[in-house]
């Protein structure tokens, strides 16, 4: 049997290098997790009891776990030492007062405070705001009846940063400086008669939503906190985001602003399954008081799905806590930027009972699998499905695959579940003739466009933008156009290099994005050429769009099984690639026989797929695609095989199988095998916590058996480069050269 092949790669990163070192010492004896750890467990997998003094212990265990994997250590409040007036102005029925506290040793640290109150009838109490910053809220607050106080805790104005030399047995990173601040802040309140104690809230956004997070955590006196977008660090989890979730992440987050946390968070980049805490346990330090997570549809910053999950996690905290309605969701139209003060005041007046009025969450995705297969009425009985032997060949004969091929497609496609009724393409089509439709590179220069569309064109936004962040920079940005195309209700944008010659057939690659939703197909945090402006470089045209579900395509989500029940998520995405090729194949500038794809993670999954079902895909290369569910069980800490099913909701009826992996009718062997004698990259990064290595590599070897009888065996590839579950440059290269070869 020829050998597969394998090629090792390394990054081209200088941060690189410090994250594939060797990592702090204990690191691999922490457990391993790619859910969010349990906040009703302890570390030590302990169950928190009932008890008001077990959570409270398990409370305690959460703080000092922040503390010494992200935060630093925090010193012992100090009392206020002195308040010295700065000035005093009175307005049109409130007061300005800025004062300067001073505290610890030797009233070395300071704080400057600037309230607004508005004038009260004598004994009246106010609720409090407390804002980063000295202006805060106040034009805003004040008209609703609280006393805004603003500090200088952030960028532009810092009384934190000498905490580090006046604190040096003490390593607490910039923004939990800036959050231990507030503490001080809330001491100074305590002095003004004004002031309701019971009724005070902090609000910050971007990173001042994740300083004002970890602030509201750390001091119970805070009722409130208004979490706007914060990004990781705050609200949205680390296991998550990053480059898996399409946006800032460890990686990201510890290069660009390396003092926000703690160096040692560092270590956990592309690790972040070991890492002890994530932001559901941030959360539900806060329990059992109010939290509002503010966050955009298209928030490069945000992930809504990452957030949501955070929210069901810390939500046991908040029913353990008998306070069910304390934790809230607003989400709201734009990028990162967009914001609500107005919204999250209403929800405010509601949790200090200053207004009757009931808050609605709405979750974009809601899905429960439970609740499906309650609804669906799906069940099986796995003991009609016999126990697989993954050790034994695929098939011995072209023959004997032939008929085996087809026992696999049957389950294949009902696992996909049920496809609705689909109109052919040719009676699909639009009665007049379309206008021309010009694509996001031609949009991106400002000079054309549509300035009454009714949802933001993303794609064009961010080539706007440019710069390494989002992978679109000169001069390759300037060497492709594109234009929009339209299949099956979906739009999409096809790229090709910008002097391709009149009537020239270009081999065309389908990009496929992964689990990136905020920005869909753009995603964002490269720092390398993105994949659409890397593949078109290299001579082909690119279709890109965003999948079912992410990017500006977020509404489909919420109510897809409440529409279809017995369908899928993935089923959906793969009718849109089927839709996708059908438009394609009559593109004046695509080679009809030359369409393939190229997805990561999710979009790795979905190409497997797509190119077992549809023999018209003429090539696939899945980068961190899969792991073999068979062995995916939830003891090897990675999602474990209902990643499909009850986490992501994308495939329910796998779920039907958990707890019986080994009786699942088909795997990923199976898959590959069906796309023979067509060529197939795998890349399996080695560090990759969303896979096995070794579950991978038997996957593919077992599939290269049906290559080999079908005399394809070097069409079979995989590359295994010694980095995390990222796509950078060299992976990416590497893999468009093996196109280049084997397509």
């Amino acid at each position: 049997m020829k050998k597969i092949v394998v090629c090792c790669l390394l990054g081209i990163f200088v941060a690189q290098a410090s994250l594939l070192a060797e990592q702090a010492p204990g690191f691999e004896q922490l457990p391993k997790s790619n859910l969010l750890p349990d906040p009703l467990k302890f570390f030590d997998g302990r169950p928190v009891g009932d008890s008001p003094a077990d959570w409270r212990a398990r409370r305690n265990e959460i703080k000092q776990l922040f503390e010494k994997y992200m935060l630093g250590t925090f010193p012992p409040k100090p009392p206020i030492g002195n308040s010295v007036l700065l000035d005093e102005t009175a307005g049109e029925n409130y007061l300005v007062r800025n004062v300067r506290v001073e505290f610890g040793p030797q009233n070395k640290g300071s704080v400057r405070i600037r309230v607004i109150i508005p004038n009260v009838a004598n004994g009246e109490k106010l609720p409090v705001m407390i804002s980063p910053n000295l202006d805060g809220w106040g034009s805003m607050v004040i008209r609703r009846g609280y006393i805004s106080a603003g500090y200088a805790g952030n960028d532009f104005m810092d009384d934190a940063e000498l905490l580090k030399d006046i604190y040096p047995g003490y390593d607490f990173a910039t923004l939990p400086r800036r959050a231990w601040l507030a503490q001080i802040v809330v001491d100074y309140l305590e002095t003004l008669p004004e002031v309701d104690m019971k009724r005070i809230a902090i609000n910050g956004y971007s990173r001042d939503g994740k300083m004002a997070t970890i602030a509201a955590a750390f001091d119970e006196r805070i009722a409130a906190v208004l979490a706007g977008s914060t990004g990781v660090g705050g609200v949205v989890p680390w296991r998550f985001a990053g480059e898996r979730g399409g946006g800032e992440g460890i990686e990201s987050t510890t290069r660009m602003f390396p003092t926000w946390f703690i160096p040692r968070l560092r270590d956990f980049a592309g690790h972040e399954d070991r890492l002890p805490v994530d932001a559901n346990l941030l959360l539900a330090l806060i329990a059992p008081r109010a939290a509002l997570l503010e966050w955009g549809y298209t928030d490069q910053v945000a992930n809504g799905w990452a957030m949501e999950q955070a929210y069901q996690s810390a939500q046991k905290v908040y029913q353990r806590l008998r306070q069910p309605d304390r934790m809230s969701m607003l989400a709201i139209p734009g990028f990162h930027g967009s914001n609500d003060p107005e919204a999250s005041l209403d929800w405010l007046d509601i949790q200090f009972g200053r207004s009757d009025k009931q808050w609605v969450n709405h979750f974009v995705f809601p899905w429960n699998f439970d609740q499906w297969k309650a609804a669906s009425g799906s069940n099986i009985n796995p003991a009609d499905f016999p126990k697989q032997n993954t050790t034994t060949p695929l098939a011995s004969s072209t023959t004997d695959w032939a008929d085996k091929a087809k026992s696999i497609l049957a389950p294949i496609k009902w696992m996909l579940g049920d496809t609705p009724i689909r109109l052919n393409p040719s009676e699909a089509a639009p009665m007049r003739r379309a206008a021309p439709s010009y694509g996001p590179t031609e949009i991106g220069k400002g000079t054309i466009g549509n300035p009454g569309q009714l949802a933001p064109d993303v794609p064009s936004w961010v080539i706007a933008t440019g710069g390494p962040s989002y992978g679109w920079s000169a001069p390759e940005r300037d060497q492709v156009t594109s234009r929009r195309i339209h299949f099956g209700g979906v739009t999409g944008d096809l790229y090709y290099p910008i002097d391709t010659p009149e009537g020239a057939k270009l081999p065309t690659v389908i990009w496929l994005h992964g689990f990136h939703y905020p920005l869909g197909y753009m995603w964002v945090y490269r720092s390398d050429l993105h994949p659409v402006l890397a593949l078109a470089k290299a001579g082909y045209a690119v279709l890109a769009y965003d999948q079912s579900g992410f990017g500006t395509r977020w509404s489909e989500a919420e109510q897809f099984y409440d529409r279809f029940p017995h369908w899928s998520r993935l089923g959906k995405m793969l009718e849109d690639l089927h839709n996708a090729v059908d438009a394609l194949q009559t593109d004046t500038v695509v080679d009809a026989n030359q369409i393939s794809v190229f997805g990561y993670t999710l979009g790795g999954t979905l190409g497997l797929y797509a190119a077992a079902l549809d023999e018209r895909i003429a090539g696939v290369v899945s980068i961190s695609g899969f792991t073999p569910m068979r062995s995916d069980t939830p003891d090897k800490g990675m999602s474990g095989m209902t990643r499909y099913s009850h986490l992501y909701g994308l495939i329910p009826r796998i779920g039907l199988f958990a707890g019986h992996e080994s009786q699942l009718p088909y795997d990923y062997d199976d898959l590959i095998a069906l796309i023979a004698p067509r060529p197939v990259l795998i890349v399996q990064p080695r560090q990759d916590r969303d896979a096995n290595l070794e579950d991978v590599r038997a996957a593919v070897k077992r599939a290269q058996g049906i290559y080999i009888l079908k005399q394809a065996a070097g069409k079979l590839e995989l590359q295994e480069p010694d980095d995390y579950a990222r796509l950078t440059y060299a992976t990416q290269d590497a893999a468009i050269q093996w196109m280049k070869k084997n397509m």
